[in-house]
Order: structure tokens, then C-alpha cells, then sequence
């Protein structure tokens, strides 16, 4: 299996710093001349030119993202680059490592100046002529609150001078944790994280400010790698959950998908999501509505889609067919007519398989609250909420769900006791056993109606082939983003539609399926968009 990606806070970084210093005496200078040395051959890749045809401009400001800064400078000088240092503290101030690495620049007679007003900087940007290439070693992880002081104002200047900005582990200004830009924030070009990737790189509007994003190793053990629980889901690992199908099966052993939902005048939600289902290799595929929706259906769906009515007062009738399907879909287009709850109760009730519940029907769990019924579920059971429903779910303000949606999501499994995923531009899983994986493709394409009846229908069409329910969700989630990837580049953000992603999952399982682990260079990184 390939190595996940681990994804931390800023508290968990620093506490595995501390814990490699204290049982591996991997002290703190070793660790940032790693991180150092790596961020300068990044650098030199993504800019070859740079210190040659333009000036390299490092910034420094407290702690450790100061003393990564001066080995960055420190290795770019080796290498006959121009580099100007700028500290935003007095060198008196700093300490351990940060303070070792200062002093190294001095006795090289490095060019380093103080900046106690940010007069000094602009003084320098109005008789300098560029273009400059920026390294920010401001802050980083160590912020505690919104920029002021000197520390807004050179940010500020540095993102007017329309640079290539290289930040070091965050840019500054944005949270390590929950990606908020807290008054003002550096607006990179390229971003090099060290050790693991922060969550606060994934989660807007912090994303948007870091540019391409480069995780590197600085020799941590590889215990810290898997002793996480938040993990970003990586193609390489997808490519492996995905299954050699049995070339002598027929249409039975590849699972048979009921899909529940399709109110008068939004069958569409139910056919999309039919349809995305029949492309994730599903055997058989059924779609269920009202039955005075059947003859629109029937209409609209594919000839190798089955349908069948709901009668309103035969609901429960049905219980006894529901053993025939190895996976259910209850949601796209279902409404929120008062049968609706009768049908969801039936099913939380009685079908024993595999079931996910999407758009409506969460509205009707958390209108009628059923969370009691889902944790009663012996078997899988996955939640796809965007924000506002997930606002609903938990009866809270849709505006605590996007501040902390890793929160927001983590109650919502201990609540329900399901598989959740949160969906957004940075999608969150969670499962009951606390694990999270974050799928990281933002694509404003994706945001047009019926893309999250597709989702639903690719995660109920694995789910149907047997496949676990939480690696079935990673799956899918990956499958869509990917599929939506390249709908993008075949039709344009802004023209691209829900249908133009189902037309693309068969190409998204052949990128998935082609896919193999890669050599790392010698400095051991990933990167990850």
C-alpha cells in the first residue's frame, strides 16, 4: 500500500518536533537546516534564474520560520546567488537554532538589515530596480492573531511589488489550522511545507494564498507518518482500492444500485444520479420515485436503467423487495413531502445493506430527527452534506460549519455514527473510528446543479460492488473530482455541467488505473498541487 500523506495542525507539528528532539535527539538545528536546505533547491527549480537575473529578497520574522529563512539565504549565497536578507526583530532577540543560523550570516557578511519601520522598505522597493524573487520566512505556523504593526505593513508592500513569492511551511498571515486569513496575508506563488503538509494549506480562504504547494522531508521517523488521523487522499492510493473486476462475472455479481428520489420537476437529480452509477461498473441499476413522477422518469433515464413507482400509502409494502439491492441511494430529488419521512424510516429501519443518504432525505433526518435510526444501522451507512445541510444536521449556523468544518464533521460522526463526508472545494471523510482523509481539487466547475447527485450515485454504484464503505467514499469523492478535473479542460470551468462530468468518469478510471508510485528525487517530496 503507498505511503499516505499525513496532514497536521500546527500544534501537532510543533509537539513532533519536540517528541524527535526528546526520543530521537533530532534537535531543532538539524531539523530546520533539513527544512532549510530543501525549501533553496525547490526554490532553484521553480525559479532556475533566480539571484542571477533578479535579486532574492528574504524575509524573517520570529521563531523557527526566521532561523528556516537564514538557511534558505544562507544556502542560496553558497550557491553564488544575490540575496538580501530583511529581519523584521532585532538579531538580540532571537534564540536557539533561529539565533546559531543568524549569526552564521553575520560573520558572512551577509546583506542584513533590521527593518524598524516599514519606511525602510520602501525606500528600498522605490530606488531598487526588480524584478525580485521573495522567500517568506515571516511567521509561518507561529501565528497567534491578525497581522499589525510592521508585520501588516511589509506584507502589504511585499504583495504590491507583484513578485514571486516562495513561503515558507504557510504563507504568513493565514492559520496553520483552519486556513482564516487573520487581516492580511502573503499571497504566494509557491509554498513549501515541511514534514507534513497543515490543514490550513487545504481550507479556504487560506488555499488560495499559498500557490503550488511542496511537501518536503526533513528527516523525520516514519512512526510520525502513520500516527495521524488526518491524511490527504493521494492518487496513487486511490489507484490501489480500486479492485481487479472478475472477467467471468455477469451483471449480478457487480452489485444491483436502487436509487430513491425524483419529485415532480426535479427527476433530473435522479437520473444523473442513475446514470453515474451505471458508469462506476455497477451490474444493475433502479430508480425509484413517486408514482406520479414514473412516466417523467421513464422519460428521461438511459434504456439499461430500470424504474419503478411509490405509491404513498403502500410504502411499506415494499419492505420485503428491499433484499434484492446490494446498495441504496435515497436523496437526489426526493423533496420533502410528509411519505418522505415514511420512506426513510422504513429503510433506517429495515434494509439491511449498505446506504447512503444524500441532499433530501439528510433534510428530512435532521427535520424529522432520525439520528437515533442511524445509529441504530448495523450496516454502513455514508452522509454527503454540504454545508448547509450540514448546518441542518447538526442545528448549528451554517457559518460555524465553514469556520471549522474538521469539527463540524467529527460531531457529526459521533452524532450519527455514519460515514461523513463534508463536501466543498476541500471535501472532508470521516469515519466512526476517527480517521480523515481531505480531497484537495478545487475546481469551480464542479459548482453547477446536479454535481452532488452524481457524486452520491458513483458512491452508492461502488458501494453496491461490495467495496467498504469508508474506502468506497474516498474512492468515489477522488473518481468525481477527477472526472470533473478533466471536464474542465475539455469544456471550461464556466461551461462545464453535471452530465459533462458523468461523461468523464470512464476517463477518470483509466487516469486512476495508469497511474503508478513514482521515484522521489533525493530530497524526498511530493507535490501536491
Amino acid at each position: 500500500m503507498s505511503r499516505a500523506i499525513r496532514i497536521c495542525t500546527s500544534s501537532e507539528m510543533r509537539e513532533i518536533d519536540g517528541i524527535a528532539e526528546a526520543e530521537y535527539g533530532i534537535d531543532a538545528t538539524l531539523l530546520m537546516e533539513n527544512a532549510g536546505r530543501a525549501a533553496a533547491q525547490v526554490l532553484l527549480e521553480q525559479y532556475p534564474d533566480a539571484g542571477r537575473t533578479s535579486e532574492i529578497l528574504v524575509f524573517a520574522g520570529k521563531g523557527n520560520n526566521a532561523g528556516d529563512a537564514f538557511v534558505v539565504a544562507r544556502r542560496l549565497i553558497c550557491l553564488d546567488r544575490r540575496v538580501r536578507i530583511f529581519h523584521l526583530v532585532d538579531g538580540s532577540r532571537y534564540q536557539g537554532a533561529t539565533l546559531k543560523n543568524f549569526q552564521i550570516l553575520q560573520k558572512m557578511k551577509a546583506k542584513l538589515t533590521h527593518l524598524e519601520t516599514a519606511t525602510e522598505l520602501e525606500s528600498f522597493f522605490s530606488s531598487a530596480s526588480g524584478p525580485f524573487t521573495v522567500v517568506d520566512g515571516i511567521l509561518g505556523t507561529g501565528l497567534k492573531g491578525a497581522l499589525e504593526g510592521i508585520f501588516y505593513e511589509v506584507v502589504e508592500m511585499i504583495n504590491r511589488t507583484r513578485s514571486e513569492v516562495m513561503a515558507l511551511d504557510i504563507p504568513t498571515g493565514v492559520s496553520g489550522d483552519s486556513g482564516e486569513v487573520l487581516g492580511a496575508s502573503i499571497h504566494a506563488s509557491l509554498t513549501v511545507s515541511f514534514g507534513f503538509p497543515k490543514l490550513g494549506h487545504f481550507l479556504p480562504p487560506g488555499a488560495s494564498r499559498r500557490g503550488e504547494l511542496v511537501n518536503v522531508d526533513i528527516s523525520l521517523p516514519p512512526k510520525f507518518r502513520k500516527a495521524g488521523d488526518k491524511f490527504l487522499l493521494m492518487r496513487n492510493r486511490m489507484s490501489e482500492l480500486l479492485k481487479e473486476r472478475d472477467r467471468y462475472g455477469h451483471k449480478t455479481s457487480f452489485g444491483h444500485t436502487l436509487l430513491i428520489g425524483g419529485s415532480p420537476g426535479r427527476l433530473g437529480a435522479l437520473t444523473m444520479a442513475a446514470r453515474a452509477c451505471h458508469k462506476m461498473g455497477t451490474g444493475l441499476v433502479t430508480a425509484a420515485t413517486w408514482e406520479e413522477s414514473l412516466q417523467g422518469l421513464l422519460a428521461k433515464l438511459p434504456d439499461e436503467t430500470m424504474a419503478v413507482g411509490i405509491r404513498s400509502q403502500d410504502v411499506e409494502k415494499y419492505r420485503e423487495q428491499l433484499a434484492q439491492y446490494s446498495s441504496i441511494v435515497v436523496g437526489p430529488g426526493l423533496g420533502l413531502r410528509a411519505e418522505g419521512e415514511t420512506v426513510m424510516r422504513e429503510l433506517l429501519t429495515h434494509y439491511q445493506g449498505p446506504m447512503i443518504i444524500d441532499a433530501d432525505a439528510l433534510n428530512l433526518v435532521a427535520d424529522r430527527d432520525l439520528h437515533a435510526l442511524l445509529i441504530a444501522r448495523r450496516a454502513p451507512t455514508v452522509l454527503t452534506p454540504h454545508p448547509g445541510e450540514m448546518a441542518r444536521l447538526l442545528k448549528l449556523p451554517k457559518e460555524e460549519i465553514v469556520a471549522n468544518p474538521v469539527h463540524s464533521l467529527k460531531q457529526a460522526v459521533a452524532k450519527t455514527h455514519c460515514v461523513v463526508l463534508l463536501k466543498g472545494a476541500a471535501t472532508l471523510i470521516s469515519s466512526p473510528d476517527d480517521v480523515l482523509y481531505l480531497n484537495h481539487y478545487p475546481n469551480d466547475g464542479m459548482a453547477t446543479a446536479g454535481s452532488g447527485d452524481v457524486l452520491a450515485g458513483m458512491i452508492g454504484g461502488l458501494l453496491g460492488q461490495k467495496m467498504d464503505a469508508f474506502e468506497a467514499t474516498q474512492l468515489g469523492v477522488y473518481l468525481h473530482s477527477l472526472a470533473g478535473d478533466l471536464a474542465a479542460q475539455a469544456f471550461g470551468h464556466r461551461s462545464m455541467t453535471a452530465p459533462d462530468i458523468i461523461e468523464n468518469i470512464a476517463h477518470a478510471f483509466k487516469e486512476i488505473k495508469k497511474t503508478a508510485e513514482s521515484t522521489l528525487p533525493v530530497e524526498n517530496r511530493e507535490r501536491l498541487l
